[in-house]
């Protein structure tokens, strides 16, 4: 699935336009990056966009603590086990 294009607008749309730049935030889900004078000066996003990339982010980092974990386990543990304590996992740290 190709990535979407980014959204790009001037930072002045937030004074002028700000309704605007709201609803685009809200409907595509996306990051809207904000320029000033040409250059990146800020990014605005959806709140329930913003979320769901914090709960990602906590997701990817549990796994990659899981992995490591399971790389220094002495024992060893059944593919049904390694499911159970990432679905604890998962259940612990959703929001």
């Amino acid at each position: 699935m190709p990535l979407p294009i980014p959204q790009i607008r001037p930072i002045s749309d937030l004074r002028t336009n700000l309704n605007d730049v709201c609803e685009l935030a809200r409907e595509s889900q996306q990051p809207i990056f904000m320029t000033k004078n040409g250059k990146a000066s800020l990014v605005v996003i959806d709140c329930e966009a913003y979320e769901g990339q914090q709960r990602h982010e906590r997701y990817v980092q549990k796994l990659r603590e899981a992995e490591i974990e399971e790389k220094y386990r002495s024992e060893s543990l059944t593919k049904q086990a390694v499911g159970d304590s990432i679905e604890r996992l998962f259940a612990h740290w959703s929001i």
